[in-house]
């Protein structure tokens, strides 16, 4: 297996950016994936800040794997839809000037074929496509974990540009999902990979627990997306627990050990 290019998300270390960014490559990352909507806005950056930026994570031998533009509302949600637009391919303008070429959001459910918004999804993702591939930046879709068969339908009606799939398999275990079987299904379209774990409960329910103690079988996993030729971030990430630093670290030697195994 060849070495994983791993990323941990700097929100889950507990720490302001720069520090955060010393803790990422204390930990043995090799890149970062920074939140542009609460760590480092991409208006409250100057061209001498990007420059600064890129400098220090430079000398801390870091990328930047990507950007994640966090929703509390789904991409595709109607509700204040074109300013959420406006304000996501600003981020995608960002990651283009820091150097970085994917820009993971969440897209939440598709509308059903009886919402009214029929027409919606692709005429959306058609404009943020041809954005992306205007200043040469993917846009990673983050689905829940159903079925990858009615995103994938819509993605092949997309021509305007690039967009992927960011695949989160502690997402899949949570909907009762197979990761080793779900992920084959998207194939060439994962273009960003989250490494966080999570537990199933009997009454459906799920907990996010630390990598490597829930169900997410990563060795089988690894050698599964490297079948599919993936050539991309893995980027660890811990939103729930008590020592989500901690358990970022142990994440990446966790998946370290399984490079040497």
């Amino acid at each position: 297996m060849r070495p994983l290019p791993l990323a941990i998300a700097t929100r889950c270390l507990n720490q302001p950016l720069k520090p955060a960014l010393v803790l990422a490559a204390q930990f043995g990352a090799a890149g970062v994936q920074l939140d542009v909507r609460n760590e480092l806005k991409p208006d409250e950056l100057s061209a001498t800040g990007r420059r600064e930026l890129l400098h220090r994570l430079e000398e801390m031998r870091l990328s930047i794997a990507s950007l994640d533009f966090p929703l509390r509302r789904g991409l595709l949600d109607p509700d204040r839809l074109d300013a959420r637009i406006s304000a996501l391919k600003q981020a995608m303008d960002f990651a283009s000037l820091l150097r970085c070429r994917v820009v993971t959001v969440r897209l939440g459910r598709l509308p059903g074929e009886n919402e009214g918004t029929k027409d919606l999804p692709l005429a959306v993702l058609s404009d943020l496509a041809g954005h992306g591939n205007h200043v040469g930046v993917t846009l990673a879709l983050g689905p829940g974990g159903e079925s990858p068969t009615p995103l994938l339908e819509l993605l092949r009606q997309v021509v305007a540009g690039p967009l992927g799939i960011n695949f989160d398999p502690a997402s899949v275990v949570s909907a009762g999902r197979s990761p080793t079987e779900t992920a084959p299904e998207w194939g060439t379209s994962l273009s960003h990979v989250m490494v966080r774990d999570a537990t199933r409960e009997g009454d459906g329910t799920s907990t996010e627990v630390p990598v490597g103690r829930g169900e997410v079988p990563w060795q089988e996993l690894l050698a599964v997306i490297y079948e599919l030729n993936y050539r991309g971030w893995f980027c660890v990430d811990r939103t729930q627990g008590e020592d989500r630093p901690g358990d970022a670290a142990r994440a990446v030697q966790y998946l370290r050990s399984l490079e040497l195994g």
